[in-house]
């Protein structure tokens, strides 16, 4: 199995929140899957190649706020419409995708991503690291 390596495309998003929110709490971020990520399907876990399509960022962009982490959700879904490199995004319960037009629906999944936002991306993201523009 080659090495870990994360999508351009994540990197490059991860980059820009970093920019924007220099002084957020990053305790939630996260990219390679652990233990039970390797349980399941999981965008955190390498493929064949060794590319992840999946990152997290901590919720907590501005000291006391979880409004800033649901605007910052909404900017990357208007992204999305357009991007083709996102996948989808889940948080605060709630996930979007093309499936739907990128429209907010519940997330039944186990983790209900409320200390983070989980931003999954897809191949065309694995060496396309284009400024995203947040």
């Amino acid at each position: 199995m080659p090495k870990p390596k994360l999508s351009k495309a994540a990197e490059q998003l991860r980059k820009e929140v970093n920019l924007k929110y220099p002084k957020r709490d990053k305790r939630s971020d996260g990219w390679l899957g652990d233990s039970k990520h390797k349980l399941r399907k999981s965008d955190h876990n390498p493929d064949k190649q060794g590319w992840v399509r999946a990152i997290d960022i901590d919720a907590d962009l501005v000291k006391g706020s979880t409004k800033e982490s649901w605007l910052l959700a909404e900017k990357l879904k208007s992204i999305a419409i357009k991007d083709k490199r996102i996948s989808y995004i889940i948080h605060q319960g709630r996930i979007c995708s093309p499936r739907l037009g990128w429209k907010w629906r519940v997330y039944k999944g186990s983790n209900p991503h409320h200390t983070h936002i989980h931003i999954s991306f897809t191949k065309a993201g694995d060496l396309n690291g284009k400024a995203f523009g947040i």
